[in-house]
């Protein structure tokens, strides 16, 4: 039985580069360990496999070469027990991670479905919504954000950086605002007294100051087109309401559902009407 292996052989057998065989050699963790006096040629030997095996395991399931060389130099049922822990913790919490990712992305996902339906289908519709967890990025005086968003933005990106939250972006279905109702009946913009973030369930970061948004009834319409020609739908909604006896018993709010994060041409723009109602 063959016992010296060339390191092409070697590579061939475990199905690694050679390259990569050359780079264990010169950080030293895996060596050819006899040197032909006569040719000069260095040979692996197969006593060396398990090591070589060890070296595998480990680098595939994403140990760092610093837990590969404690391993190979220091490797008692101890010390391996306590790596495999570490490493399994960590596997863990990644998972745990990766979980809050996917439901994050599945929510956008959702997101943008409800604003594609919204689009074909611009219907009013009543629904029901429990107490929505959101944290304010404004809520003051009315202000007309067509001139003031810029603002609160920088503002917002200030206070997270100053308080150390986490800053993880926002996207599509995050931001919300609270309308000033008197204002849908006067000259000028439609103004607001409140705008929020969002907060779903995967993302109650801490450190941030957590308000609700109250339960309730919700007529609900999509505006469809730029933000500064919202006041045109919530006129006919407010119009329709009246005659279906219907009264608006609180701040309408208003949820991006297809923003500039998706869609480059504001004409296409979805925007969630959202407005407090009671049956007469």
């Amino acid at each position: 039985m063959k016992h010296q292996f060339r390191i092409g052989e070697v590579a061939k057998l475990f199905q690694i580069s050679t390259s990569t065989l050359r780079y264990y050699d010169e950080i030293g963790i895996f060596q050819p360990k006899y040197t032909d006096q006569q040719s000069s040629y260095r040979y692996y030997t197969i006593e060396q496999f398990i090591s070589l095996d060890t070296i595998i395991f480990l680098k595939k399931n994403g140990f760092s070469i610093k837990d590969i060389q404690q391993q190979l130099e220091k490797r008692t049922p101890e010390n391996t027990k306590e790596l495999l822990e570490r490493k399994l913790k960590e596997v863990k919490d990644e998972m745990e991670r990766l979980k809050r990712v996917s439901e994050k992305i599945e929510s956008k996902i959702a997101t943008i479905d409800e604003g594609l339906s919204l689009r074909t289908n611009p219907t009013l519709e009543y629904r029901w919504f429990p107490k929505r967890a959101i944290s304010y990025i404004y809520n003051d005086v009315p202000i007309d954000l067509m001139k003031e968003s810029e603002a609160l933005y920088l503002k917002d990106l200030e206070n997270l950086s100053l308080a150390g939250v986490d800053y993880d972006g926002f996207f599509t279905g995050d931001f919300g605002a609270i309308v000033e109702i008197d204002s849908l009946n006067q000259e000028g913009p439609v103004k607001y007294r409140g705008v929020f973030e969002l907060l779903h369930n995967n993302n109650k970061k801490q450190g941030l100051k957590i308000s609700y948004l109250d339960e309730g009834i919700f007529a609900c319409f999509p505006h469809y087109g730029p933000y500064k020609t919202i006041k045109s739908s919530y006129s006919s909604v407010l119009d329709h309401l009246k005659k279906s006896g219907y009264h608006v018993i609180g701040a309408p709010l208003e949820i991006a559902i297809l923003d500039e994060s998706v869609i480059q041409d504001e004409a296409a723009y979805i925007t969630l009407l959202q407005i407090p109602v009671e049956k007469d």
